[in-house]
Parts: structure tokens; C-alpha cells; sequence
């Protein structure tokens, strides 16, 4: 797979007017071919147009927030499908990349529009990452994210339990930020570790732990019931009503 070559899907679709296009990005081999078909048969209002150009002004019309994207990493040129899956993240589209388990490397996960799906993958999973990808992209900028006691003013920084404020770090307030944001959302370790740390971060997952760990020392989630531990995987949210069922058990 030497070059890119997309797929794009031009949709008229009234509920989201203003994604008019669905780029699909290094499809050639059967796999990838597979799956394009299953993306279409899920979406019969969606008209395939293919591209050649990286240009997203060139695709089917579709700019930087105008187009959902699906990017295949596999094959031979992954490290050049997480540069589009970048590119395309950073013009402000939603997109989704297929990629190896657990190989993050590369990908720059401060986009808050960048999903990604592991092989293997069922086609199911990647359309749910699909209208994951775009739920998040398109929701408008919220300031203030409200979950059970707990509220973060992302204008001012602000984090408070039941009306008291809290002192963080700025690291424990991007971590407590992005699960907070996506209530029973998994993340690993190292997608975590590369989203609020970077990909040139040279420590290890430890950090990870480590930060939530003090989080919940300043939360008083003594019980882990707010930020959950997915055993040999990583945390998540709990979803603020999972929270008050165990507090009246």
C-alpha cells in the first residue's frame, strides 16, 4: 500500500447537514474492501466517491469539520496512515483509524475528534466508532461538564465535589477531564498516557497509575467508585447513576 487512496461517501442526510461527506482512507485490499461495503449497506444514502488527493478540499467537498474519515493503518505504509488519520483530525473532521492492538504510536490523541479501533475489529465496532467520532466532533463546546457531585468548568478550570472546589494538577485535570467527558468509556493505558502526555513521553504507563491514584485521594473515591480500574486494561468513568446504586448498596 504505497499511496493513500480515498474512498469518500457524499450523504445527505438531514440530521447532521453539515457533514456532507464519509472519507475512507488506504482501502484496497479485500479486508479493507469488506468493510467498506458493510460501512455502505449501514449507510444506502451514502453515494461513494473516490479520490486521490490527500487534498480534503478535493473530496467530495469536504473541509476541515464537513466529513466524517476512516483511516486503514494496516497493510504496509501504517506509520503514513497515521499521518492522514492526523491531518485529517487536525482540519477539525471526526475520524476513525484501524490500527494494530495496542500500537498508539503516532497518533495524536489531543484531537478530541480521533477514535480508534483495534484489529481485529468487527464492522460493527467501527461504525460505533464511527458515531462515536462523530457525536463528539459535532456536539457544540461545552464549559462546563457536569457528572452526579462532580462539575469541571473548562473555562476557568474550576473542578468541584458537591459545590467545594479542588486543587489539581494541570495532568490530573486533563486525566480527570477526558474520562469525565466519556462516562463509561474504557481507555487504556496508553491511549491515556498518549493522549495527555504525548507520544514523545519517554516514561511509562506507571504515571498513569500513579495520577489516578492521587485523583482519587483528592475526590475521596476511596471505594473506586467514580474512576473504575478495568483490570489489565486500564479506567473509566462510572457512569453517575452506576455511582448512586452502589452508594445505596
Amino acid at each position: 500500500m504505497g499511496s493513500i487512496r480515498t474512498l469518500a461517501f457524499a450523504t445527505t442526510s438531514s440530521s447532521r447537514p453539515e457533514l456532507n461527506s464519509l472519507m475512507l482512507f488506504g482501502f484496497g485490499d479485500p479486508d479493507s474492501e469488506r468493510l467498506a461495503a458493510d460501512v455502505i449497506a449501514a449507510h444506502p444514502d451514502m453515494v461513494p466517491v473516490r479520490a486521490d488527493s490527500l487534498r480534503l478540499d478535493e473530496t467530495a467537498g469536504g473541509k476541515g469539520g464537513d466529513a466524517i474519515a476512516l483511516v486503514w493503518c494496516l497493510g504496509a505504509s501504517p506509520a503514513h496512515g497515521r499521518l492522514v488519520t492526523n491531518r485529517v483530525a487536525a482540519e477539525g473532521n471526526p475520524v476513525v483509524a484501524i490500527t494494530e492492538d495496542v500500537d498508539t504510536r503516532g497518533f495524536d490523541f489531543r484531537a478530541n475528534n480521533l477514535e480508534v479501533c483495534f484489529n481485529p475489529f468487527s464492522s460493527d465496532e467501527v461504525l460505533a466508532r464511527i458515531d462515536a467520532a462523530i457525536a463528539r466532533s459535532t456536539r457544540s463546546e461545552q464549559s462546563i461538564i457536569q457528572q452526579g457531585d462532580l462539575t469541571i468548568n473548562t473555562d476557568n478550570f474550576d473542578v468541584q465535589v458537591s459545590g467545594t472546589s479542588i486543587e489539581l494538577t494541570y495532568k490530573e485535570y486533563e486525566l480527570l477531564k477526558l474520562l469525565a467527558s466519556n462516562p463509561g468509556r474504557v481507555f487504556r493505558r496508553e491511549d491515556i498516557l498518549n493522549r495527555i502526555w504525548g507520544d514523545d513521553y519517554f516514561g511509562g504507563t506507571r504515571t498513569v497509575d500513579v495520577h489516578v491514584r492521587r485523583l482519587r485521594s483528592k475526590l475521596d473515591d476511596v471505594s473506586h467508585e467514580v474512576i473504575e480500574t478495568m483490570w489489565r486494561v486500564g479506567y473509566r468513568f462510572s457512569i453517575p447513576g452506576r455511582q448512586k446504586q452502589r452508594a445505596s448498596k
